[in-house]
This record gives C-alpha cells, sequence and structure tokens, in this order.
C-alpha cells in the first residue's frame, strides 16, 4: 500500500514519536524489534506509518508483532491501522484490537472504542456501552471523551439524563480549552438546563467558545447580547 496518503484522522491516533530516524538508527531499532522488544516494534512501525509516503502493510506488521505480546500501545496502534490506515477500512478488525487494548485501561483506545459503540462501526451500535467506554476516557482526563460523555447526559443517550452531571463533564472538558464544552456551558446557562439562568454567564463562555474557534458560538454570543 505504498503511495497511500494518510489521513489527518489516523495521525491524531497515532503517537507522534520515533519519525525521523536515519537509516542506522533504523536498522539498529529493527534489530531490537526482531528480538521481540514491543516499544521497539512499535517505534518501527510508526516510522511506516507516520513516513510521507506510508507503508500501512509493513505498519501493520510491526505493530501486530507489539499487540500479539499484549502490548496495549501495539493493539491502539494496530486497531487504529484497521480503523483509518486500511482503504477500505475493517472496523471489525478495529473494534477487536481497540477492546483489547482498552481492556487493559489504555484511555485512548477506550476513547476509540466509545466511538465505535456510538457510531455502531464494527459493532452493534449501543450507548450505553459507548457511555462506559466514554467514561473511563473520562476519568482518564480525554478531554473528546468528557465532551461526548457530558452530550449523552444532557441528551438520556445511554444514560439516564441528568443535566447536573452533564454540567460536570461538560466543565471538565473546557477546563482543557474544549470550544463545544465552553459552547454548551453558555448554552446551559443561557436556557438554564441544570443550573439557574444566568445570561452574563452565559455570555462569557460563548465569548470563550469563539476565541477558540468554535463556529456557533460567534451567532449564539450576538443573538443573546442582543436580547
Amino acid at each position: 500500500m505504498r503511495g497511500y496518503t494518510l489521513p489527518l484522522s489516523l495521525a491524531c491516533i497515532l503517537l507522534s514519536s520515533g519519525l525521523c530516524l536515519g537509516q542506522s538508527e533504523l536498522s539498529e531499532l529493527k534489530q531490537k524489534a526482531k528480538a521481540g522488544d514491543p516499544a521497539a516494534q512499535i517505534q518501527v512501525g510508526m516510522t511506516y506509518a507516520m513516513n510521507a509516503h506510508p507503508d500501512i502493510q509493513e505498519a501493520i506488521k510491526w505493530f501486530r508483532m507489539a499487540a500479539d505480546q499484549g502490548s496495549a500501545e501495539g493493539q491502539l496502534h494496530l486497531a487504529a491501522m484497521y480503523d483509518v490506515g486500511v482503504t477500505p477500512p475493517n472496523p471489525t478488525e478495529a473494534a477487536k484490537w481497540y477492546t483489547l487494548a482498552a481492556q487493559q485501561g489504555q484511555k485512548d483506545a477506550e476513547y476509540r472504542l466509545a466511538v465505535m459503540y456510538d457510531r455502531g462501526r464494527g459493532v452493534a451500535q449501543d450507548y450505553a456501552t459507548a457511555a462506559q467506554w466514554y467514561a473511563k476516557a473520562a476519568e482518564k482526563k480525554r478531554a473528546d471523551a468528557q465532551y461526548r460523555l457530558g452530550e449523552m447526559y444532557e441528551n438520556g443517550q445511554g444514560v439516564k439524563q441528568d443535566y447536573a452531571k452533564a454540567l460536570v463533564w461538560y466543565r471538565a472538558a473546557a477546563d482543557q480549552q474544549n470550544a463545544a464544552a465552553e459552547f454548551k456551558i453558555g448554552r446551559m446557562y443561557e436556557k438554564g438546563l441544570g443550573i439557574e439562568k444566568n445570561k452574563s454567564e452565559a455570555l462569557d463562555w460563548y465569548k470563550k467558545s469563539s476565541a477558540h474557534g468554535y463556529p456557533d458560538a460567534a451567532d449564539a454570543l450576538a443573538a443573546l447580547d442582543s436580547q
């Protein structure tokens, strides 16, 4: 699969270490990898996955070596290859490896597995299971998991609707400057969802969200400010 253009979504899943190795360094790293070092196997896989001209099948080979040894990082990277690296994607295989990594507490795998259940990719859609995995990643401070868990509490998807809990998770994500979460907090103050209405607070949160680039925040800010 040489010449494949690496999608941004894959780059976001994979780590960014070990990508600029010289031939001698790569040769030395491969020796460690062939000797069974999972960290070296992952790093070799990364050089193929994140290269200017990626070789996805070669990356898969090295990630699988680490994954087969029970490395959670190897399992995550292998899952990412099947999720968004290969053409066509293999979401069933991706979900399998995300599950194995998530069961070891790997927070990025917990989040990705939650997304699979949330969207019904590679597994049957199950909002309750998605919420459980989002919660695990959210507890480990994964901001996008915190945001989506907040949405699920706000909308009653897979969990009992609870505006107060939604606000807790939106705040957790907003603490990491998640613009969508900042927007949601503004909306909750504007509408009085789980909290007393407060126009001033709503405006402040919309301003933060807009400053961080959330597309709907500027319109919401202008509309509320004109009232």
